[in-house]
């Protein structure tokens, strides 16, 4: 008889706690996985820009570590850091414009110079994939990173949109 009703007020009583308790927990997964996240991106060392690891580990004089290579490793670091510092990656850019009309080039042209004078840091691409000239800027290893970047731009650039490209990584 206990047990009879122990499962009755379980239906009746705790299960309808434990079903809203999961509505509620479903609606808060779904709000957030239609949130746009913005992070900051994590700050580099400046530092260590320009140097290798072997150049950090090779410390005459203090600690233990000593580092025994023949030069053609250290050579060929150097080679691989070189040959493929250019090749492209999947990021994000900001475009500026995307256009198709007779005067879409001189459009572009002008655009591209004005967004330089203005913002002398940020890199600007041109391109023309037939039948559109376009715009767009930056080198965004994240779309937070490009979204922080749109809205410093969005004042001068009302239209400007962040696109998945194929991006230059730029340098840390």
């Amino acid at each position: 008889m206990k047990k009879v009703f122990a499962i009755i007020f379980f239906i009746a009583v705790a299960a309808p706690v434990f079903a809203q308790q999961v509505v509620e927990q479903a609606e808060q997964l779904q709000q957030s996985a239609d949130s746009a996240v913005v992070s900051r991106a994590p700050l580099a060392d400046s530092s260590l820009v320009g140097k290798t690891i072997f150049q950090l580990l090779d410390k005459k004089g203090e600690g233990s570590v000593q580092i025994n290579q023949p030069a053609q490793m250290s050579e060929a670091y150097g080679k691989y850091v070189k040959a493929n510092g250019e090749r492209k990656r999947q990021g994000y850019r900001i475009r500026l414009f995307f256009d198709n009309r007779q005067t879409a080039r001189v459009e572009s042209e002008e655009l591209e110079k004005a967004f330089q004078e203005q913002f002398p840091l940020i890199p600007t691409y041109r391109s023309y994939t037939n039948p559109f000239f376009k715009v767009v800027v930056g080198d965004y290893r994240t779309k937070s990173e490009a979204i922080m970047e749109l809205n410093k731009i969005l004042p001068f650039y009302p239209k400007a949109i962040v696109v998945k490209e194929s991006i230059y990584f730029p340098a840390i």
